[in-house]
């Protein structure tokens, strides 16, 4: 039992370790730390895309790629319909919070898709697994080009920020295309190699966002910035999480029967379309701040997106389990 439960929320206790321990001993990864935290988080990102252009099936993209409504939906819902309603609930909510945790919703709303956790979870629900690669794959390559210019255009509007957008991206295709790339063409030399290798790193690739996460809470902590951050602004967080999650699922669910597709697709849409990456974010939203000179802290922004990440992951081993029983002809 006890195995079990740390199999499914063994990495947020992990994340709550990390921040907990940059709390208490800050100074290790925090600037001018022996850890030399603004070098080793880029390596370790570097390290990330590698291991995931190592473990992207690529080679099944054709057999999942009909029908093309299904990841329009998808692409709609990561970077339309999803920030669209992110902003609707902000216009009640985002009063109650500071500027740095309404953009880490914002970021949070224009994040790519989960690639592992959409697939198990479309696997585990029934689903077709091919649309879900196709879709996840879709989504976080997209997501490089997307995600700078969304996060630009909104400091530059709403912060009166000005980002060189071309040398951001130079920046992060060095850091996130280029080992994306490597990682590619090393599985298509050797497919079962990589496969295993990837499999086998996937531990690894947990470490860096842990220790991302750290470093980043560190230099909050170490500067000063998470002074302000108090118990009831964290509840108001968590329960605008939780809001927005309960209904983007809903909403995603409902409109996916709008597609007219068979039940195991409308299940492959339903979870591409409604869960956000950590591993792929959080890389993203670190460069994309980095790029911006500091001018808001990044531990607050990440905040939204930590938090989304566990309670998306408990919620789709429910509704997984719910669609599996129920089937096509009870929906």
């Amino acid at each position: 039992m006890i195995l079990k439960l740390y199999k499914q929320y063994g990495f947020t206790v992990w994340l709550l370790l990390a921040v907990g321990l940059a709390i208490v001993w800050p100074q290790p990864a925090a600037s001018g730390g022996f850890l030399c935290a603004d070098v080793t988080t880029k390596i370790g990102v570097w390290g990330i895309f590698l291991i995931q252009g190592l473990s992207l099936p690529t080679d099944e993209l054709r057999a999942g790629f009909s029908p093309k409504r299904l990841h329009v939906f998808v692409l709609c819902w990561n970077y339309l319909f999803f920030p669209l309603l992110t902003a609707l609930i902000l216009i009640f909510f985002g009063g109650l919070m500071g500027p740095e945790l309404r953009l880490g919703f914002c970021l949070l709303a224009i994040m790519p898709t989960t690639v592992a956790s959409a697939i198990a979870c479309t696997a585990l629900a029934g689903g077709n697994t091919a649309n879900a690669i196709f879709s996840t794959v879709y989504s976080n390559v997209l997501a490089i080009w997307l995600v700078p210019l969304i996060a630009v255009a909104y400091l530059a509007t709403e912060m009166a920020t000005h980002v060189a957008l071309w040398p951001l991206f130079a920046k992060l295709g060095l850091l996130i295309l280029l080992p994306l790339v490597i990682g590619q063409s090393v599985r298509r030399v050797e497919p079962v190699r990589s496969a295993y290798l990837a499999a086998r790193s996937r531990w690894l690739g947990q470490g860096i966002i842990l220790f991302i996460v750290h470093a980043a809470f560190a230099e909050s902590v170490g500067s000063g910035a998470l002074d302000s951050l108090s118990a009831s602004a964290m509840c108001i967080v968590l329960a605008v999480v939780a809001l927005l999650l309960l209904s983007v699922s809903w909403i995603a669910w409902m409109t996916a029967a709008l597609l007219h597709v068979d039940y195991s697709q409308r299940i492959s849409a339903f979870f591409c379309a409604t869960q956000k990456s950590l591993a792929s974010g959080l890389p993203l939203a670190a460069s994309v701040l980095a790029a911006a000179g500091g001018v808001i802290n990044d531990a607050r922004i990440l905040i939204p997106l930590i938090c989304y990440h566990p309670l998306q992951l408990m919620l789709a081993g429910v509704v997984s389990e719910r669609l599996r029983v129920k089937g096509p002809d009870k929906v």
